[in-house]
């Protein structure tokens, strides 16, 4: 199962891709994905960070992007659809 890393959720397409390109522009491999938030009854944008193989690898980038943000992120296992 690939891991990627949660950055943020945003209840804007806009605000997400402002991130993202932020992101981005700092070299991470960031995309964006809308999911459906049944607490909000809304759609939201996920600012996520690539696709890594194993946890080792998405810790060590996580811990990157968290200095560079000063916040904490989380590590997801990718659900294959």
């Amino acid at each position: 199962t690939p891991f990627t890393i949660q950055v943020s959720a945003w209840p804007s397409l806009e605000e997400a891709k402002r991130e993202q390109l932020s992101l981005t522009k700092h070299g991470f491999d960031a995309y964006t994905q809308r999911v459906f938030v049944d607490k909000k009854d809304a759609y939201w944008w996920r600012v996520r960070i690539g696709s890594f193989s194993n946890s080792k690898k998405a810790k060590e980038v996580k811990h990157e992007i968290e200095s560079l943000l000063g916040h904490a992120l989380w590590i997801d296992k990718v659900d294959s659809d």
